[in-house]
């Protein structure tokens, strides 16, 4: 697993090996930095496809992290497994040149992407300087904490946003245009998970030639 997230920069895991495996790649990275002979021997007696695996690390990876001394990887939950519900995590190599292609920030997007379809409004602005509305009247204490706590939730997401804009250097309006995009493409797929039942009946009924649902 260690020689695959070396190759292809990103892999899908249970959240203890994805664990495991961040302190094992950062090893390797580490002594790929180094560039040394008895480093390539090291490298070369644990890992698999050494042909492959260490002009990357030696290479583009040292390029990479030149000036970086740690933390080269980074893991993100995904939810549990279906079947015996085991936490799931996605575990990739950072890319500080290139900070729009990690998966924190495609995930990013598409948690915008949900949020401005359901709310039907441009949501990165809002997103990014979350208010508490000071006229709202709440019946209670439990109602006062839960909207808090909707609030406090909103802050972290906002300062998520904030940094991904610092990393990838990009302005509120060039996120907007990525996320209206992304919406679209989210709105598509709802419809279609919302005809995939009418579509198999009509292909059962008329399995020769359907007619189409659009």
């Amino acid at each position: 697993m260690t020689t695959d997230l070396i190759k292809h920069g990103r892999l899908e895991t249970t959240v203890p090996r994805a664990k495991e495996l961040r302190r094992l790649v950062d090893k390797m990275i580490t002594l790929g930095k180094r560039g040394t002979e008895h480093a390539r021997h090291q490298i070369e007696a644990y890992l698999y496809q050494p042909k492959t695996v260490v002009p990357l690390l030696m290479g583009t990876y040292a390029k990479r992290f030149a000036t970086r001394s740690g933390g080269f990887t980074r893991v993100l939950p995904i939810g549990n497994r279906k079947g015996d519900y085991a936490p799931m995590a996605m575990i990739e190599i950072l890319n500080p040149d290139q900070p729009e292609a990690e998966v924190s920030f495609n995930y990013l997007v598409r948690s915008l992407a949900s949020m401005q379809l359901n709310e039907e409004m441009k949501i990165v602005d809002s997103a990014i300087k979350p208010t508490l509305d000071p006229n709202a009247v709440y019946a209670d204490k439990r109602m006062f904490k839960r909207a808090l706590q909707e609030h406090q939730s909103k802050e972290r997401f906002a300062l998520k946003v904030r940094k991904a804009l610092k990393n990838t250097n990009m302005s509120a309006e060039e996120l907007q245009k990525i996320v209206d995009a992304e919406t679209i493409h989210v709105k598509e797929l709802r419809e279609m998970e919302s005809n995939a039942p009418l579509q198999r009946f009509v292909n059962d009924t008329w399995p020769e030639n359907p007619p189409s649902l659009k």
